[in-house]
């Protein structure tokens, strides 16, 4: 008998313990949370997005059946498609227009910097400088975020102040090249990027990502992997992607780098949510076929009847001691 522990129970302790105050703080988890039963997986993975919406996170879903996740670049990408960016470009210019000493209005049409000057009784065109300025100042010389990124979101920010045609041709391009559709160098070259987001260079735009969502005053990033995919062990030929035993192991160090970085992701909320034969013991594609993620993932001495839900493994089942 496999200890185990209720979906809402240990869903109650992820948002109690994690979401509302460690996370919030600056701290960064990854949690496996294994289901028994296959039908609660949706439930599970349903119930981690629903809390993490409820306390202000920006919540980005992935699945294992769609995206290459054994390659960390396409996962950032895969993240990156649903990150509200122009909200948190938005979000930045009016810290730092607040910081400069600027009332802030919520935009409601034309451009932003038009609505600010209007609002705040002062020159449009001056107060558009007067802000380029601070933002090149504020985000270009943030030295948590990558070079590449916080090019990126320099450009981002003063598109998003000053509007128009060209204003969203450039959030256009950006968000391109930030979410993988477009990877050709030559379309960014004009925002002085000239490197492609690859697997060098994705660990850092993951951990740039996180630490700009906190600049524009979220509390963190919330990730919800549904790993289930990883250890099919033959093709089901049903249109989802199939890994390779030696996928699988790369997906599993992409996960083990992760919980090694967890110091430099300020503010995230990772859960990885695998199939049920990634607790098998044997070197088939559970988690035991790569020990170094075992080795930081499964708990060596555990109670017959109790779990501690804070553990980074968790088996969720409706039989758990307290139904």
């Amino acid at each position: 008998m496999i200890a185990s522990i209720q979906p809402s129970e240990w869903l109650r302790h992820m948002e109690r313990e994690y979401l509302r105050s460690y996370v919030r703080e600056g701290g960064s988890a990854i949690k496996f949370a294994v289901p028994i039963e296959e039908d609660l997986r949706d439930g599970l993975i349903g119930g981690v997005v629903s809390a993490g919406a409820r306390n202000a996170y920006p919540v980005a879903k992935v699945s294992a059946a769609e995206t290459k996740v054994h390659m960390v670049e396409e996962l950032f990408f895969r993240i990156a498609e649903q990150i509200p960016w122009a909200a948190l470009c938005r979000n930045v210019i009016a810290k730092i227009a607040v910081e400069i000493g600027y009332s802030w209005v919520e935009p409601s049409g034309g451009p932003l910097y038009r609505r600010l000057a209007e609002a705040n009784g002062v020159d449009p065109q001056m107060l558009q400088l007067e802000l380029k300025q601070a933002i090149w100042k504020k985000v270009l010389k943030q030295g948590n975020l990558s070079k590449d990124f916080r090019t990126a979101m320099t450009h981002m920010c003063v598109a998003e102040l000053s509007g128009g045609a060209d204003g969203a041709m450039t959030m256009q391009i950006l968000t391109e090249w930030l979410t993988g559709r477009n990877r050709a160098v030559s379309a960014v070259k004009p925002f002085q990027i000239f490197r492609k987001i690859t697997r060098a260079s994705g660990r850092h735009f993951h951990e740039s990502l996180v630490n700009w969502v906190r600049l524009a005053g979220c509390p963190g990033l919330v990730i919800v992997l549904d790993a289930e995919r990883l250890t099919v062990a033959r093709n089901p030929h049903d249109n989802g992607l199939f890994y390779s035993k030696a996928a699988v192991l790369d997906a599993y160090e992409v996960l083990r780098e992760f919980i090694d970085n967890a110091g430099r992701l300020s503010g995230c909320f990772i859960v990885v949510v695998p199939g049920g034969a990634f607790l098998d013991d044997g070197q088939g594609r559970g988690g035991a076929a790569y020990e170094a993620l075992k080795f930081r993932v499964f708990d060596e001495v555990r109670d017959k009847y109790l779990v501690n839900p804070m553990a980074a493994l968790a088996r969720i089942s409706t039989l758990a001691r307290g139904a």
